[in-house]
């Protein structure tokens, strides 16, 4: 999918969505966002298309996701706990259900759709089962048990659906903790100061600039079929030996190689491979992270 793309971002004025947008629109692309947030009538000169939509409803969904290449689904309830479960479950699967059925029928050729690492069964589970090893990759069992895992779980089940009945083709990606040069001393730092504070997943974390990068390789990407990805950061969020922290907490946890001593719980390696994403940002580039 060469050259100049029209692309769609749902979820625009979120925190990945916003952050897509201005990779995409920072690589040529023409860019149009949605969101629920009021439009400003008035608009700078330049700035990002802007239409309000309730992805929700079938016929908006219809209505904002045509006479494009390619959709970016950054929209969704972004975790569990703040909202009563069913809702959280509800409303990420019924907007990824209507943008999917909107790709198929306006024709839309490309869908990169945000998954989540909890759909492991780990980051949000009420007691998370050890990992089945580390890192974790593509081939882990995936093992959800809370609203909103399960949902993203659902979501890659319909990019399947929707590659099996279309020309449409998707990409899932699933990011670990993402954070922003402004969230990183409040997130990671408690966990650097106190040694014993427990990270299911082992302080994974991915710069929020980054994953956006990543988010625009897959949309430009021609992979066929629907490929699922995670995306972390090259390290762990407080530099420490992962293996060791690991076998710690988890005596004979199996351990593969690794790239580095205190590399993420998470692999990146098919995103590198099939997108030629590296991550560049880490939480030792920001002062008093």
């Amino acid at each position: 999918m060469a050259g100049s793309l029209r692309v769609l971002v749902t979820g625009a004025r979120g925190k990945v969505g916003s952050a897509a947008v201005e990779a995409l629109a920072a690589r040529g692309h023409r860019v149009v966002g949605t969101d629920l947030a009021v439009p400003d009538y008035d608009p700078p000169p330049g700035s990002v298309p802007y239409v309000r939509a309730d992805l929700t409803d079938l016929g908006q969904a219809l209505s904002v996701v045509r006479d494009v290449d390619a959709v970016v689904h950054t929209a969704a309830v972004p975790r569990p706990g703040l909202d009563p479960g069913p809702t959280v479950f509800t409303t990420n699967v019924a907007m990824t259900a209507h943008v999917v059925e909107a790709c198929a029928l306006n024709g839309v050729r490309r869908l990169v759709n945000l998954s989540s690492d909890s759909v492991c069964g780990i980051t949000w589970a009420r007691d998370p089962a050890p990992p089945v090893r580390l890192p974790i990759d593509e081939e882990h069992p995936d093992r959800p048990e809370d609203p909103y895992a399960l949902s993203k779980q659902v979501s890659e089940l319909l990019c399947d659906g929707l590659v099996r009945r279309s020309s449409c083709t998707a990409v899932s990606l699933r990011p670990t903790w993402v954070l922003t040069p402004r969230t990183y001393a409040a997130s990671l730092g408690p966990f650097r100061r106190d040694p014993e504070l427990r990270s299911p997943m082992f302080w994974s974390y991915v710069d929020v600039a980054d994953l956006a990068g990543l988010i625009a390789l897959a949309a430009e990407s021609t992979t066929p079929g629907h490929e699922v990805a995670y995306a972390a950061a090259a390290d762990n969020g407080t530099g420490r030996d992962l293996r060791a922290a690991a076998l710690a907490v988890h005596p004979g946890l199996e351990v593969r190689p690794l790239p580095r001593p205190d590399a993420s719980a998470i692999s990146s390696a098919k995103a590198e491979r099939l997108f030629g994403w590296r991550p560049t940002r880490s939480w030792r580039d920001v002062p008093d992270a």
